[in-house]
């Protein structure tokens, strides 16, 4: 048992906060769960979900991807200078040759996105993709500059973990992470059974820093995009895991108790502490993301540091999901915390919802 107890005013402000952002019509369906010292606190369901459904992590995903082919760099079988064509021949193309695992995972990697002409119906072609990603020309010299991935991240990592070990990245996943954790959590959808329990994204507003009119109907776009069956059932170890809050909430919880030294998950954390704490340092900042044209701060597939909630809390790192989920452990306070919702909203509102639930859970501390 944890010795620090979330208060019951905090439960009942971190209920309210969810229950009012479905009211407000932020998003249909969500998610809270929160873990505090390694035990779970607080799970609940809002809106069109049961603690049982499963919901797009989206980017969320990065940071499991980025744990589990750490992992291969704690067995040896990489290092984070490793030029990821000494691995994968094919990969050098196009100016990548230098391209380097940590490059990738500070998303400095040069080759941000795939031709605007894909065919998206094919995403679940591994095989393809992992071509296709081969095939990209630099837009920069790798390790040089900072472009946020959104899917080759996840391509490139994926190949890179199935040809240092032979298994795709849905089965190593799985095998490494997703079962020794228990986690209710697959990289896309397996089984028409799971299927079922999937509540899928809607776009609740077109705004986007890009387009601030929504004119361009940008978020549709991307729920049009991850409600096709190839998204579904492909695998994409950058945006397509699926699962519960309390899954992802879980993940962090052991991420969080390797961070503070704690013999918590032995056996079942594939990395060292040691390693923990050096992908969830800031390993590369930059005043200007070439995709998102904002600043960005970046650990090894996580994001950390930052002036906004909740990355402006002391080592507090995490990664979140298209405009609809934030995942985080703030170390110091021992919580681990997953707000998963399927409403794909504009900036300010994703902010506000992030800000607010987080100021929640803070208070709930009482310490």
């Amino acid at each position: 048992m944890s010795d620090r107890e979330l208060t019951a005013e905090g439960i009942a402000r971190i209920t309210a906060v969810a229950q009012e952002h479905v009211d407000d019509g932020w998003h249909e369906a969500a998610q809270v769960a929160v873990y505090r010292d390694g035990e779970l606190q607080f799970s609940r369901a809002f809106g069109d979900a049961t603690v049982e459904s499963r919901l797009l992590y989206f980017s969320a995903t990065k940071a499991i991807t980025a744990v589990a082919v750490l992992s291969l760099v704690e067995g040896h079988e990489l290092t984070l200078d490793t030029p990821i064509s000494e691995v994968w021949p094919e990969f050098g193309e196009g100016g990548k040759q230098a391209c380097t695992l940590r490059d990738v995972l500070t998303h400095r990697g040069g080759f941000p996105v795939f031709p605007p002409d894909y065919d998206w119906t094919r995403i679940d072609d591994w095989a393809g993709v992992a071509a296709v990603t081969a095939a990209l020309p630099a837009e920069w010299e790798p390790g040089t500059d900072t472009g946020y991935h959104p899917v080759t991240y996840g391509f490139a990592l994926g190949e890179l973990i199935r040809r240092v070990d032979g298994r795709e990245p849905a089965e190593f996943m799985r095998d490494v992470i997703f079962e020794p954790l228990g986690m209710d959590c697959s990289l896309g959808i397996e089984s028409s059974e799971e299927r079922d329990r999937v509540i899928l994204p809607v776009a609740m507003s077109e705004v986007t820093f890009d387009d601030p009119e929504g004119s361009e109907a940008r978020t549709s776009g991307i729920v049009e995009r991850f409600r096709m069956s190839a998204t579904l059932r492909g695998q994409l170890p950058a945006a397509n895991a699926v699962g519960t809050a309390e899954a992802l909430a879980r993940f962090y919880s052991m991420l969080e108790r390797r961070w503070n030294g704690s013999e918590d998950y032995e056996g079942v954390c594939p990395i060292s502490s040691t390693l923990v704490r050096l992908a969830t340092s800031v390993q590369h900042a930059s005043d200007f993301d070439r995709t998102s044209h904002l600043p960005s701060s970046y650990g090894l597939g996580f994001l950390v540091g930052g002036a906004f909630a909740p990355f402006d809390q002391p080592d507090v790192f995490g990664h979140s999901g298209q405009q609809c989920v934030a995942s985080y452990a703030d170390p110091h306070r021992g919580l681990a915390v997953a707000y998963v919702t399927n409403g794909l909203q504009d900036p300010l509102t994703v902010q506000l919802r992030t800000e607010q639930m987080a100021a929640a859970i803070i208070e709930a501390c009482d310490d």
